[in-house]
């Protein structure tokens, strides 16, 4: 029966995590960091927010071109049949290992 009742001692402080949303968090970060290194000028604001936000780029892929007559354009362009099936005799493509403008598809 002692391990069933509550004991209601009563306390001063109430520990209560606060949760923080992305925003605050990140901007907490920045602000933290500038204060460690005591920089205050404009450059040193602008080099930090470079360093807190991660930056993303996504590389392009450059496409193929979609003719209805294809050619070679260099003595590197090679003529390759791919996706043939029984029912489909497939497409021809051109593919280029010196010029990657030069990928076609003859659709």
């Amino acid at each position: 029966m002692r391990a069933l009742t509550l004991s209601s001692q009563p306390t001063l402080f109430s520990a209560q995590t606060q949760t923080r949303s992305l925003s605050q968090t990140v901007l907490s970060a920045r602000t933290t960091r500038l204060s460690e290194y005591g920089q205050t000028t404009k450059s040193a604001v602008s080099s930090c927010s470079l360093i807190g936000t991660p930056v993303f780029q996504k590389q392009q892929t450059r496409g193929m071109k979609v003719r209805s007559s294809i050619k070679k354009r260099c003595e590197h362009c090679k003529v390759v049949r791919r996706k043939a099936n029984k029912r489909h005799s497939g497409y021809r493509y051109i593919i280029c290992s010196a010029n990657p403008r030069h990928k076609q598809r003859q659709g």
